[in-house]
């Protein structure tokens, strides 16, 4: 197996707010990753990507401890096979790699490697999973760089960040799904912001259920420096064990359908039984199908706004490969349509959508006019 790719150095020196390994670049299964794809794709509803970058001093919402952050790449691994684990530490300010800190990487209490960052930021080491299995590691900022005139003394006080390793055999069988407005019910901003950003109902129960026959991974648009974020959430939240694939800030500007298109055909060089995408955008539904996945689409529109809900039918008129999509409104479906067979036609909830439309402009109508 190979190794993914770590990092490609980051072209933009801002910060975000608001709203990636095997982590799987372009795939090289058994290396320890860096970002995902890009991400910036729209949906009736808005939310991309575009909309919420900003120059944010200080990267506080982004997770960062002493000024910077510290985040490590999950990544995919067959049995008996390297794998790269790696870590990143850049600056919450200027999003640079910080180069020349000592970190260590551990299994349990075990001090498994010992490693300096490097121009990129980026440290790691090679290890080989012994059997199928989930290997979580812990890497620690031991020692800043010996270097002057850096405010970075403190960096090893920065809490310790996790890493998944999820090892598996070729044949397993894998189910994707997204996080923003599919496990989320909201925008990264709440995320961000410590707002108490709640879990999409009934989520967590149907992933759990998910997980005792697949493995999932767990596939964002988001950028790698949001990493740390995005798993504290999925922790917090009870969410089963994945490895979260993420892209990188350049690709985050990018078009989300495309981005996992590609991604999603990565992962199936190495693992070609990846069976179910879940997402909330027509084109990430349209790069599962793509990808020969069942889809299941819960569209993400503004329930108020029969502009919003028009516009979102004919999205999901426009989709291709039908019979391998399905349109959902809960978890609660996904979970029937998964395990029970059941089907949810695309142009049955298009229908839906415009018929609320409908009812929804009538009675506006019928407001104006008793005001009148």
């Amino acid at each position: 197996m190979k190794s993914l790719p770590i990092l490609s150095p980051f072209v933009a020196a801002m910060l975000f707010f608001g709203c990636i390994q095997i982590n799987v670049p372009p795939v090289r299964v058994g290396g320890g990753g860096a970002g995902g794809g890009s991400q910036g794709g729209t949906s009736s509803g808005g939310g991309g990507w575009r909309d919420v970058v900003a120059g944010v001093a200080g990267g506080t919402c982004l997770g960062a401890e002493q000024g910077v952050l510290f985040y490590a790449f999950d990544t995919l691994a067959y049995p008996g096979e390297p794998v790269d684990l790696a870590v990143r530490v850049q600056s919450a300010r200027s999003l640079k790699g910080i180069e020349g800190v000592r970190i260590g990487i551990y299994q349990g209490e075990r001090l498994l490697a010992l490693a300096k960052t490097d121009g990129n930021g980026v440290a790691g080491t090679r290890w080989t999973p012994p059997a199928a299995g989930d290997y979580k590691f812990t890497a620690r900022i031991l020692a800043p760089p010996q270097r002057d005139g850096d405010d970075l003394e403190n960096i090893d006080r920065v809490t310790p960040t996790p890493l998944l390793v999820a090892a598996r055999a070729k044949k397993t069988e894998f189910v994707i799904i997204d996080l923003d407005h599919t496990l989320v019910d909201a925008g990264f901003f709440r995320v961000l912001f410590g707002d108490g950003a709640p879990a999409m109902a009934d989520s967590v129960r149907v992933t759990r259920r998910i997980a005792g026959r697949y493995t999932i991974i767990y596939l964002t648009h988001r950028p790698d420096l949001l990493t740390r974020k995005s798993k504290a959430w999925l922790t917090e939240n009870g969410y089963p064990a994945g490895a979260l694939l993420v892209s990188e800030l350049k690709e985050a500007f990018g078009d989300s359908g495309k981005f996992k298109t590609a991604r999603l055909a990565a992962v199936r060089e190495s693992f070609p039984n990846v069976r179910i995408g879940i997402g909330d955008k027509p084109s990430d539904a349209q790069a599962y199908v793509d990808n020969a996945l069942t889809a299941y689409l819960i569209p993400h529109y503004k329930q108020d706004k029969p502009k919003d809900m028009r516009k979102a039918a004919e999205e999901i008129r426009e989709l291709r490969g039908r019979g391998r999509l399905h349109v959902v409104g809960s978890w609660r479906e996904i979970e029937a349509g998964i395990f029970d067979g059941k089907v949810y036609p695309p142009e049955s909830f298009a229908r839906w959508l415009d018929a609320r439309a409908d009812r929804l402009e009538a009675e506006e109508k019928a407001r104006k006019k008793d005001d009148d």
